[in-house]
């Protein structure tokens, strides 16, 4: 019997036994309405045998968490990445964690963060001994600018080393020497009140482009660190500051 064939199967015609079947969905049809399978309409339901396949390849896709060598069983790695993984119900899995990823790139681009309860715990870290050889004079207010600690004014990312910063003031909130802890919140809320007053004096392109992604930062990341009796009572104080900004640490 040569054929290339995976199945077959007899039946009663012109040639007993020949290669593949005929009419699957025909047989699959019988099968479905000789189990009573119906659809959420009550009516016949039309299996197609790859559905349930792909159902299962997902399970186990989440099961193994994605990963390929352990997902690709009794395929190749490809196959099963195009034809298992890449499939309508796992999607919004997949912009999720590309979304999260994202995220996490964003936050380690920008300032560390710090309520209070994290303050002692960060003294005591690799990172901040590695940034900063006096943690306890960065925390206690000896190297402020006006919307952060800074853990090294002339080694700015976006500059030359040994020259100051060039970035405007509030470029601290997308850098990575920045250390927000709550001493800086009445000023982070005075600006956050500044460049939303900027709307009314701006194009909404213009104020996106020149503070959107400041607002976004303090909005999405800065402000949610904080306990809500911070930010009360930085908002207290805030009432009373007068809007000075003070470029260099000291």
């Amino acid at each position: 019997m040569s054929s290339d064939c995976l199945w077959l199967y007899y039946y009663t015609g012109r040639k007993q036994l020949r290669a593949g079947i005929g009419h699957p969905h025909q047989l699959v049809d019988r099968w479905t309405a000789g189990h009573g399978i119906v659809d959420d309409d009550g009516e016949p339901h039309r299996l197609v045998l790859s559905r349930p396949r792909k159902t299962h390849k997902a399970l186990w896709y989440l099961k193994t968490e994605g990963h390929m060598a352990r997902f690709a069983i009794g395929h190749t790695p490809e196959i099963a990445a195009c034809h298992y993984a890449d499939i309508p119900s796992l999607r919004p899995l997949h912009e999720a964690t590309v979304a999260e990823a994202f995220s996490e790139v964003a936050a380690a681009a920008g300032p560390i963060v710090l309520a209070p309860d994290d303050q002692d715990s960060w003294r005591l870290s690799e990172a901040a001994s590695e940034g900063n050889s006096d943690v306890d004079v960065l925390l206690d207010g000896e190297q402020d600018v006006w919307l952060a600690a800074c853990l090294g004014f002339d080694r700015s990312p976006f500059g030359d080393g040994g020259a100051p910063c060039p970035q405007p003031f509030w470029g601290c909130l997308e850098c990575r020497n920045a250390v927000i802890t709550a001493r800086k919140m009445p000023a982070i809320i005075a600006f956050l009140r500044f460049i939303k007053e900027q709307r009314a004096g701006l194009s909404a392109a213009d104020w996106a482009m020149k503070f959107g992604r400041a607002h976004d930062r303090i909005v999405g990341q800065v402000l949610p660190a904080f306990p809500e009796s911070v930010i009360a009572e930085a908002v207290a104080r805030r009432r009373g500051m007068p809007f000075i900004c003070r470029r260099r640490p000291g």
